[in-house]
């Protein structure tokens, strides 16, 4: 998965500067967010207040500099915390939060700015495109495919395809609203409407799934 795997390079026995990392990416998100992913390694510099010799430390060239990118933005939808997908608890729970963070991102005027940004240049450019898909969508179906992989293990559904499901479920999710907010055609949600959506999709998808009484 996408938020398990690290491009940061840094030299041999430097330590990696968190702070000026940090500076770096947020960096690269803002140029995303005014709708430019051209950036170079010098303007990213600028950007930041570094040094490119900072950034080069961090990552071998651009590429790695727009995976690492891709990377926070993931970690964004899902949330900074840790990664409980393994751990016993409650799975609604889970989920809820997941969707949440996924909304909460998606539909806030620097995501929907950022993801106007990455829909078009992945269009334009086909390798780019792929690492785009793999690193945000095909990465976030992942996460939520693990969770009802847990409920499967609770017994509280029965799991044939668990990536299509996890699919379903974040369409439910999303559903015409991103396209809503992407087109200006409609005001961003307020959480009340985010948090019925997301959990009413939940019971929904659980209720279809769930395993036949009796």
């Amino acid at each position: 998965m996408v938020g398990k795997q690290s491009n940061v390079a840094g030299s041999p026995g430097r330590p990696v500067d968190q702070q000026k990392l940090d500076q770096i990416l947020d960096a690269v998100l803002e140029s995303f967010a005014e709708g430019d992913m051209h950036f170079t390694i010098e303007g990213t510099a600028r950007r930041a207040g570094v040094s490119k010799g900072t950034i080069y430390r961090h990552f071998e060239n651009a590429d790695a500099l727009l995976r690492a990118a891709l990377e926070r933005l993931y970690e964004e939808m899902v949330g900074n915390g840790p990664d409980t997908a393994g751990s016993p608890g409650d799975v609604r729970a889970k989920l809820s939060a997941l969707g949440l963070h996924l909304l909460d991102f998606l539909v806030s005027e620097q995501g929907v700015r950022i993801l106007r940004t990455v829909i078009a240049h992945g269009a334009r450019h086909a390798s780019h495109g792929e690492l785009i898909y793999q690193a945000g969508p095909v990465a976030f179906v992942q996460r939520a495919a693990e969770y009802l992989q847990q409920a499967h293990q609770q017994g509280l559904i029965e799991l044939d395809d668990p990536l299509l499901r996890a699919e379903q479920l974040i369409g439910m999710w999303k559903g015409s609203l991103v396209n809503g907010l992407l087109m200006n055609g409609r005001p961003i949600p307020d959480r009340a409407e985010k948090s019925y959506r997301v959990n009413s999709a939940i019971e929904l998808l659980l209720k279809a799934l769930a395993p036949p009484s009796g």
